[in-house]
């Protein structure tokens, strides 16, 4: 193959798709390896995250085999969001499956935050509009609570394409799209809310640093490399949630600018310069 591409991903709730464009934006070639969602108990809904990067790993050889990957360039990914991958002082993982977006098993945990901070502030601080067990601080109280032996040796909680820009470049962090899913977020000041941190009896060390989507975090180590069938040194962008770029990709970046996505979860969203909240807090259907 001749010229120079990008390799993107799309870690999404049934599989990974991955793609390869050029440097005009056209798409040459893509991919796609599904993996399993796994519903142990009502509310509990479960990934592998090594599922994540096999499936990561497979459908990048696959690219390989319809174009070549000599002229990659880049590798950016998107992830499905409010994942909480949980990792040691060592960077191992400490949990074989971990919950995703849609799992709902920190009901308790939400309680006992809301008691402190009513659920209407906690909304209109943070924008987050899906039931709140579902968003990852909570699950991280669910593993303090629940799991406290492996709770004592978790060092930091990182999303789901974080933890694949991990394995390719061993760097630790997630992006502002990401991070709004945290639970912990605070819309309007691009940061994570120390008083909310705080209200869920958590370390603020837990979460990782934060960085632009479009910031190259590291570069592909040679294990990764090897696995993947890239050249070492390859950049790796931060990314983001998938929901952010699929606005990006929809072209959905100017003020008014609407868009639907239809997918494992679906929704309809507008382009604003300032964060929009729903002071009314009508309900979210699920």
């Amino acid at each position: 193959m001749t010229g120079e591409t990008i390799l993107a991903c799309d870690l999404g709730t049934g599989g990974n798709k991955a793609s390869m464009y050029d440097a005009a934006g056209a798409c040459l070639a893509g991919a796609f390896v599904p993996y399993r969602t796994f519903y142990p108990r009502p509310g509990w809904h479960e990934q592998h995250p090594e599922d994540w990067w096999d499936a990561v790993v497979r459908s990048i050889r696959l690219l390989g085999e319809q174009r070549g990957l000599a002229g990659v360039r880049c590798v950016s990914l998107s992830g499905h969001s409010l994942g909480a991958v949980p990792l040691d002082g060592a960077g191992e993982l400490l949990r074989d499956t971990t919950p995703i977006w849609s799992d709902t098993r920190a009901e308790q945990q939400v309680r006992r935050f809301h008691a402190r901070v009513p659920e209407e502030q906690w909304y209109l601080r943070t924008g987050n509009g899906f039931p709140p067990a579902c968003y990852t601080a909570f699950k991280v109280m669910w593993y303090r609570d629940q799991e406290p032996d492996l709770f004592e040796r978790t060092t930091t909680v990182i999303g789901t394409k974080d933890y694949i820009n991990y394995l390719m470049t061993g760097e630790l962090c997630t992006d502002y799209s990401y991070a709004s899913g945290s639970g912990v977020y605070d819309l309007k000041g691009w940061g994570y809310d120390p008083g909310l941190i705080d209200a869920a009896g958590l370390d603020p060390g837990l979460f990782p640093e934060i960085v632009p989507s479009t910031r190259i975090i590291g570069r592909l180590t040679g294990g990764a490399a090897r696995q993947l069938g890239l050249e070492p040194g390859v950049p790796v962008a931060a990314g983001g949630v998938d929901n952010s770029c699929m606005a990006v990709g929809a072209g959905n970046i100017e003020e008014g600018r609407v868009y639907t996505s239809l997918g494992s979860s679906s929704w309809i969203a507008l382009s604003s310069e300032e964060p929009v909240v729903d002071p009314g807090r009508r309900p979210f259907v699920f």
